[in-house]
């Protein structure tokens, strides 16, 4: 079970990426990182890394709807920075335009933009999802009496 929305869009992502870099034993043939701070990562590898998000409130609606806004870079690598590699790389992440995530529900991007600097594939991609939040209910109060009266300073008789 997964406990946030980052972490389904990135469950998403990993498992279409394992789909299209699959190998014949049916596992990818890339190793894929969600943290790019592990040690002893093998090359070639892809690392999923959130970079950030964006949330507003949907206008007019009474319900608790948002529409969060989650950029994402996937950042491939290859052995020894072959750009051959990395264009087909980035040629086949173009297939991320659509991810479905554990629930089932299909997520489409709504933007990609790849970028290959110095011998690393960056695959810029945005999703834009809408949410609805629970909606905590509280208790009204039935009744509700108050008292005013005027304090008198205290040199006053």
């Amino acid at each position: 079970m997964v406990k946030s929305v980052v972490e389904e869009v990135i469950y998403g992502i990993a498992s279409k990426i394992t789909e299209l870099f699959e190998n014949e034993e049916g596992n990818c043939k890339y190793p894929i990182y969600k943290n790019s701070e592990e040690q002893g990562t093998d090359n070639p590898c892809f690392f999923i890394k959130c970079l950030n998000g964006e949330e507003k409130r949907e206008i007019g609606l009474t319900d608790r709807f948002y529409q969060d806004i989650l950029n994402f870079d996937i950042i491939g690598y290859t052995l020894d920075g072959d750009t051959s590699i990395l264009h087909d790389m980035m040629d086949t992440l173009y297939e991320l335009e659509y991810i479905e995530v554990s629930d089932g529900t299909l997520l489409r991007a709504i933007k990609l933009h790849p970028e290959i600097e110095d011998g690393v594939l960056h695959f810029y991609i945005d999703y834009k999802i809408f949410i609805k939040k629970d909606n905590d209910t509280t208790e009204k109060m039935s009744n509700y009496d108050f008292n005013e009266e005027v304090k008198k300073d205290e040199g006053e008789n």
